[in-house]
């Protein structure tokens, strides 16, 4: 599985909430490790009752391995233990939300939380799994803890659990604990002494900081930062981040760092996490796909911090880890950016197709002034004549305006449907202006019609028109 652009991994592979962990594989290689949930795309509900876990290698993240499902919330998962098909979590079957691994005592500890609310604690002598069932995190008192989303810190020989989600969707806030180990020796009891109240309280649930869930804590120098979906922005979808001394706070608010509002048609929130890979820090967050919050992609952009550790807001691009990718190879529909554009009506989105053999993620529902984003693409410098090729369904008369850098920037090209071009998928091909440098690409379409005038697969770029790219 090769991917050098955003989304991350494989077109059907939903994965998100991602936590990003460097850990020495059982390759005893150093390899970036991605925990997170998984949706089904046509199960109609966030998540699932499996985990799966997928790592690249330092030296090639675009390599990526899926190590199969590493955990299971139920049997006929395809979660084995022991060498047998096994039920991770023997007093229930719901539904796993959002997990985070760690590092400790040679060992990797995955918290795993459940739609019902409760939290769980399994291990497993390898970063990819497959982890024990898991036990019960409950206070040393008993009680069992409730809420979501849990993140893990280790540092000093101090196991540290964070959790939550806001009052109202039935949480107590952003909750933090020390956690000990049961006589099992699990890291499943929490102190009760230790709890605090990371962000607000009962009595005073947000103090300004928007904290919705999702919650993932990081060390960078000698700050704390935890990174959490909050409505600092036109809903729930902008991460924002805070800042503390102490793993347990006191806290306090910066800023934002990554809006993913516009996606795809239906709002969600953007949960993920930070992530230092090769001397460059990276947020790690998921995009909404198929009009629904219910499935999500990873992607991952690159950060800046200033001098003082503050972290500038990132944008959604398709660069991966690789900065702007070439316009001259097959770029997918599914790799947008935006559907939804402020100013602009909102009514495509990507959608699942059968074409044959092949599952393919076409651009649908495609109206009159819709506008789509593709961000930062390298053209490089201009040899000869350019064309645009685009591999798209017609189904009535429209106009496609290809512009740059802005919804009315240049227009660099048309691509025209005309009555008597059927409703199979074809090629077209249009002259392209000459174009350098970096950009972003915009699709605004045109139509007299009330109904989606075209499908979309994929398009590319080249340089000189004799060149042809294998046709679909």
């Amino acid at each position: 599985m090769k991917r050098t652009v955003n989304p991350l991994l494989a077109l059907d592979e939903l994965i998100p909430d991602v936590e990003a962990r460097i850990f020495t594989g059982s390759d005893h290689k150093e390899r970036l490790f991605l925990y997170g949930s998984r949706d089904l795309y046509d199960q109609g509900t966030w998540c699932s009752h499996q985990y799966r876990v997928y790592s690249a290698p330092l030296t090639n993240l675009a390599d990526w391995t899926d190590h199969g499902v590493s955990f299971a919330s139920r049997k006929g998962e395809g979660y084995f233990w022991d060498d047998e098909e096994a039920d991770g979590v023997s007093w229930n079957d719901a539904i796993l939300y959002a997990p985070d691994v760690i590092d400790k005592d040679g060992k990797y500890w995955l918290a795993s939380c459940f739609s019902g609310g409760g939290l769980g604690m399994s291990v497993s002598d390898v970063p990819e799994g497959p982890f024990s069932p898991a036990e019960r995190i409950v206070y040393d008192d008993g009680l069992e803890l409730g809420s979501i989303d849990p993140t893990l810190y280790v540092e000093d020989d101090r196991f540290y659990l964070i959790w939550g989600q806001r009052q109202t969707f039935g949480g107590e806030g952003l909750v933090g604990v020390e956690l000990s180990q049961n006589q099992n020796g699990m890291y499943s009891i929490a102190k009760r002494s230790s709890k605090k109240y990371l962000f607000g309280d009962r009595d005073n649930p947000d103090q300004g900081f928007g904290f919705y869930e999702g919650a993932s804590i990081r060390k960078i120098q000698n700050r704390y930062y935890i990174l959490y979906p909050s409505d600092k922005g036109q809903g729930i979808h902008m991460m924002s981040y805070a800042t503390a001394n102490h793993p347990l706070g006191p806290y306090t608010y910066q800023g934002h760092i990554l809006d993913n509002d516009g996606c795809d048609l239906q709002p969600g929130n953007n949960h993920g996490s930070i992530c230092e890979v090769n001397g460059t820090w990276y947020i790690f967050y998921h995009r909404g796909f198929g009009n629904s919050n219910m499935r999500r992609r990873v992607c991952v952009e690159a950060l800046q911090m200033d001098e003082d550790g503050k972290i500038q807001i990132a944008t959604m691009t398709n660069h991966g880890f690789e900065g702007p990718p070439s316009p001259y190879e097959r770029i997918e529909a599914s790799y947008v950016t935006h559907v939804r554009i402020n100013g602009y009506p909102a009514s495509c989105f990507i959608d699942k197709v059968e074409r044959g053999k092949d599952r393919i993620y076409p651009l649908v529902q495609i109206k009159d002034g819709n506008c789509v984003e593709y961000k930062d693409f390298h053209f490089g410098e201009a040899v000869g004549e350019m064309s645009i090729h685009m591999e798209l369904k017609p189904l009535n008369v429209g106009k496609i305006k290809v512009r740059l850098d802005d919804p009315e920037g240049p227009e660099i090209g048309l691509l025209q449907i005309s009555p008597g071009m059927g409703q199979e998928w074809i090629v077209m091909e249009e002259e392209i202006l000459d174009t350098t440098g970096i950009h972003t690409i915009y699709f605004e379409f045109e139509s007299e019609q009330n109904e989606g005038f075209c499908e979309i697969a994929a398009f590319w770029f080249l340089k000189n028109k004799k060149l042809r790219f294998p046709q679909c």
